[in-house]
């Protein structure tokens, strides 16, 4: 077997063998009954966390995975399945805890932020370590000079930096709540009463949507959502039902007690059957605006935005510093949102052809064009596998892509190594992607710049900025 001590920080995709064996008893584990069945259970020290968060120690030679548990802590785990290299497990009891683990400030702190319970120092610490353990892994030349970790800029806020959150609505319970999913489940849910990741406004308004829960019931209303504003605070509801009617029913019953809270400025109604189908408006404006810079940025319920602005201004910062040396260049702006980096970074650019797939995206693109009277910038809507051509044609010089967790796609990544292009620039929500993405990109391209920005705070998640340039 590997060697225990040289397992991935991220977690287990590159374990491919998933065939189940049976674990060889030992007398001096334990047994426990759970659910009328008996349970192996054992004690083992805790080496490092693997990305994304899970805890990974050693027993009598065989890895084990569990969900908590920080560096150097002696836990008691249970043993969920035994696979040929490794075992899962869950923890049941934290023996000898270490100085860095605190107290979580949510109740529901596994579901929605499992690195309530570290310091942030260590948190930082871990997740500069995963980074570097996942380019070595992928042999990505890194760090540059000086032996160092990674670079991680930490967050402005490590709480309530969060503009979003969204909720399922447990009907079927003696009293309705609201609910986070638990991890990895789709039918075990966690209570939320409030949440340390959203603002005190969004706390209020979730207290009022539970008030409204318990005493004016509306059982198709499966999900509620909050987004807020970082620069102006104004708050957007989200109801998402089945049917028009209990929309229609909401707007009688909740539209009185949810108006009167301070900073509300609209409720949107969404129909979970009819995918493609516009927000509908039951209060209010149907969007928010950012300010960020000089740049205004308006968005939907249902449209994409970066869940903290304030370190999105910090991954501009460095945009810019880069983009003082290559400008003006005819920018590429792939995966472009609402046209977020095509219109921070238009005053470096001659032109910009920005493409976008998803309809709620494009709606605000074009608004955010108009409300900025921005004149460089061209946007094609569709998937950017399918507008390769466009791509060709356009002949860019740089590039910034900020794609979903699965990366680029191979015939995208093959166009961008044939046209003159010059550098690329690519934001990532997924380091192992990331790393597998510049290695197919080279030997055309070399990254020459990494960094990563700690956008989700008390959470496993980073994101990373590459800045490659062509080797010839």
């Amino acid at each position: 077997m590997e060697d225990w001590r040289f397992l991935p920080f991220f977690y287990p995709s590159i374990l491919q063998d998933q065939e189940k064996i049976s674990f060889s008893l030992n007398p001096d584990i334990n047994f426990g009954p759970s659910a009328g069945i008996k349970l192996i259970t054992m004690e083992l020290r805790i080496e490092k966390i693997v990305y994304p968060g899970r805890s990974i120690g050693l027993y009598q030679k065989q890895v084990v995975f569990t969900d908590e548990g920080l560096p150097g802590e002696l836990v008691r785990v249970e043993i969920l399945s035994s696979r040929k290299n490794f075992h899962e497990a869950k923890t049941v009891e934290i023996l000898e805890p270490v100085p860095d683990r605190i107290e979580p400030r949510c109740s529901h702190y596994r579901a929605c932020s499992p690195y309530q319970i570290m310091t942030y120092k260590l948190e930082t610490k871990i997740k500069s370590e995963q980074l570097a353990e996942i380019l070595s892994r992928f042999k990505i030349p890194f760090p540059p000079a000086g032996g160092k970790l990674p670079c991680l800029v930490p967050s402005p806020q490590i709480y309530g930096y969060r503009n979003k959150i969204k909720l399922a609505v447990v009907w079927d319970s003696p009293q309705p709540f609201l609910a986070y999913h638990e991890p990895g489940s789709q039918t075990d849910l966690l209570p939320v009463e409030n949440c340390a990741l959203v603002s005190s406004e969004a706390n209020s308004l979730l207290s009022a949507f539970k008030e409204l829960i318990e005493t004016s019931p509306l059982p198709a209303i499966g999900q509620i959502a909050i987004r807020q504003s970082f620069s102006s605070s104004a708050l957007l509801a989200i109801l998402y039902s089945d049917n028009k009617q209990s929309l229609a029913e909401a707007a009688s019953k909740w539209l009185p007690r949810l108006t009167a809270h301070p900073g509300l400025t609209g409720v949107a109604g969404i129909l979970n059957r009819h995918p493609g189908a516009r927000p509908a408006s039951i209060y209010g404006q149907l969007n928010l605006e950012e300010k960020l810079e000089k740049v205004s940025l308006r968005y939907g319920p249902e449209s994409f935005f970066q869940v903290n602005p304030p370190q999105l201004l910090a991954v501009l910062k460095g945009l810019k510093t880069w983009f003082v040396e290559l400008k003006p260049v005819r920018l590429l702006d792939l995966y472009a949102g609402v046209g977020t980096f095509g219109l921070l970074l238009s005053d470096y650019a001659s032109e910009v052809l920005a493409i976008e797939a998803e309809p709620a995206n494009i709606f605000y693109f074009k608004e955010n064009l108009r409300l900025n009277q921005a004149t460089n910038i061209k946007l094609v809507a569709g998937r950017v596998e399918q507008r390769l051509n466009e791509i060709t044609a356009f002949q860019p010089e740089a590039a910034i892509v900020d794609p979903p967790r699965k990366g680029l796609e191979p015939e995208l990544i093959a166009v961008l190594k044939k046209i003159p292009l010059k550098s690329i620039f690519y934001l990532s929500c997924h380091p192992a992607t990331l790393a597998r993405d510049l290695n197919r990109l080279r030997p055309e391209f070399q990254p020459v710049a990494i960094r990563a920005f700690d956008f989700f705070p008390r959470t496993p998640h980073v994101e990373v900025l590459a800045r490659l340039e062509r080797a010839d």
